[in-house]
């Protein structure tokens, strides 16, 4: 269940700040038996958190709307971390504002379901989720014009980029 906001006694800003969000999933993710869950630095994702012995790296996807299908992106170096560590890498959509969590709400994706609702329509993925209920959500159908996320994609664009930042350090060297 979401609460509305008092639009007039808040600032009008177009910057969205992502910091509640990572507090909220923090939160929900120790709920589920997470533990040491802090930022990440320097990771190619949101969070690192610890379950079972194992560490995760936990992306988080966010949207202040009350409602509607998500849509929004998804780097090339958050999706070559993903593939290089599937196992251990997790894909986390939430939806919600305000300091209680029972007015948000979350999903965890691994990354092989994460990939069937993303798409390619510039060097940055675009992932695209459809709610067919409360907060379920799904991959949505996509066009036949459409590039879909892959594996083998997100390798050879990885691929592409690297020697594309080696020819731009090197020219930029003078080189």
């Amino acid at each position: 269940m979401f609460v509305a906001s008092d639009d007039k006694h808040m600032a009008k800003s177009k910057a969205v700040s992502d910091r509640p969000a990572k507090i909220r999933c923090k939160e929900w993710l120790e709920s589920l038996g997470f533990t040491e869950v802090k930022p990440a630095k320097n990771q190619s994702c949101d969070l690192i958190a610890r379950k079972s012995n194992r560490i995760y790296h936990v992306e988080i996807k966010y949207s202040s709307k009350e409602e509607g299908n998500f849509f929004g992106t998804v780097m090339l170096t958050e999706m070559f971390k993903a593939i290089s560590n599937k196992e251990n890498y997790l894909f986390l959509v939430c939806r919600g504002k305000g300091d209680d969590i029972n007015d948000w709400s979350f999903r965890l994706f691994s990354v092989e379901d994460f990939f069937k609702c993303c798409t390619l329509t510039t060097p940055i993925f675009l992932y695209h989720l459809d709610i067919s209920g409360q907060f379920d959500l799904s991959a949505p159908n996509f066009t036949e014009n459409t590039t879909p996320a892959s594996e083998e994609l997100v390798k050879q664009m990885w691929e592409d980029f690297q020697k594309w930042k080696s020819k731009s350090y090197l020219s930029e060297r003078g080189r």
